[in-house]
């Protein structure tokens, strides 16, 4: 309940509280606490017209402080306006300041941010740092939509679908925005972690003493024959749990032989390891184990090419992948396609003796050799 001298009549008289509809939601309440912590009516009735009143608290310690004028960026930079507004574009920011629709306002975290990579990027040409500058914006949106679905998806949906309450909701979305300051901090070790794989895996791959563009990976896609009828049918519970299986099971028997995840599309896997073999026992225990998604409707197949690939930005280009996309396309349900020169490599499996197939996208047949992938 509220008490005597809260500013009830004001939040009606701003279209913010409504006794008649909001009296047992948490509205009030929610009113008064975002009012204590310095929110105004002005503030408050701009959130509620874009549907975020119970967000403002997280919003706020989200992105702390005010928005730099273009001067205050220039100063703090030490950077041209146009080449701050041309970091910022790369690392993915976009404009999310009413008052500023054809710019990108920055707080002063995010312009230390932009003026410490511009200090970095003289370490690179100025072409490669952007690049890198893309990926890290596009790995970390990719970091933040799955951090805000899974909180939409586990913790605001079932709280709505059950109390509904406005003002503990918000508070629960403050919380969640404050793990951030535990969660940070913890990226570190495992960004570190990561680079020290990618350069182990680098280093079994080289090819040559000092070109370093090329290396030599087996490259493989495993995919589910028969999804797409099936998740059709799915509800979207159903879905959103069988995509979360999919990747757990794709990412543990990838991540366990040593290889690296580069990135699931759909229902098909992408993979690449440094020697063959560790992509045949990925290719394999991928497979074996997508056999029991739904053994009457969905069968898995493979398909992987070994030799030189271009490495950029954190993916893989070239011949050798453009083939083992369309080896797994040729390859029958169950079975595991490969070329001859990745069977050649390989030491742990026999596969069929060569046979020329036609695949897609290639005018000549191709020496490729197979094996059949039971279900265990």
């Amino acid at each position: 309940m509220a008490s005597a001298g809260e500013p009830i009549e004001e939040y009606k008289e701003a279209g913010l509280y409504d006794p008649s509809v909001d009296s047992d939601t948490g509205r009030l309440e929610l009113l008064q606490w975002l009012t204590a912590r310095g929110f105004s009516r002005e503030q408050m009735q701009d959130a509620a017209a874009s549907r975020s009143l119970g967000a403002m608290a997280g919003d706020q310690a989200m992105r702390p402080g005010r928005a730099l004028t273009d001067v205050e960026i220039e100063e703090l930079t030490e950077l041209p306006a146009a080449t701050t507004e041309a970091l910022a574009a790369t690392f993915g920011f976009a404009s999310i300041d009413p008052e500023r629709p054809e710019g990108v306002s920055l707080s002063q975290q995010e312009a230390d941010a932009l003026a410490l990579f511009g200090m970095v990027a003289g370490i690179f040409s100025n072409d490669e740092a952007l690049g890198f500058a893309r990926v890290v914006g596009a790995a970390m949106a990719k970091v933040s939509e799955a951090a805000v679905s899974l909180f939409l998806s586990d913790v605001e949906g079932p709280y709505l679908a059950t109390t509904g309450n406005e003002l503990e909701l918000a508070k629960k979305v403050l919380g969640a925005v404050e793990l951030l300051d535990q969660f940070i901090p913890m990226l570190d070790p495992i960004l570190r972690r990561h680079v020290l794989q990618a350069v182990q895996r680098s280093r079994i791959a080289i090819i040559d003493d000092t070109e370093r563009l090329q290396y030599r990976y087996a490259v493989g896609f495993v995919d589910l024959v028969g999804f797409t009828p099936l998740s059709s049918a799915m509800s979207p519970i159903e879905l959103g749990v069988f995509i979360r299986d999919f990747e757990a099971r794709a990412h543990d028997a990838v991540t366990a032989a040593g290889a690296r995840l580069v990135k699931l599309i759909g229902d098909e896997v992408m993979f690449v390891a440094p020697d063959a073999d560790s992509a045949c026992v990925v290719a394999q225990s991928l497979m074996s184990d997508f056999f029991t998604v739904d053994g009457d409707n969905v069968v898995p197949r493979g398909g992987v090419a070994f030799g030189p690939v271009l490495v950029r930005g954190g993916d893989y280009y070239g011949d050798v992948v453009n083939m083992a996309s369309r080896l797994v396309d040729g390859a029958a349900p169950g079975e595991l396609l490969v070329t001859k020169t990745f069977a050649d490599a390989v030491t742990c499996l026999e596969f069929t003796p060569p046979a020329d197939r036609l695949l897609k996208g290639f005018a000549e047949p191709v020496a490729v050799q197979s094996l059949m992938v039971e279900n265990h």
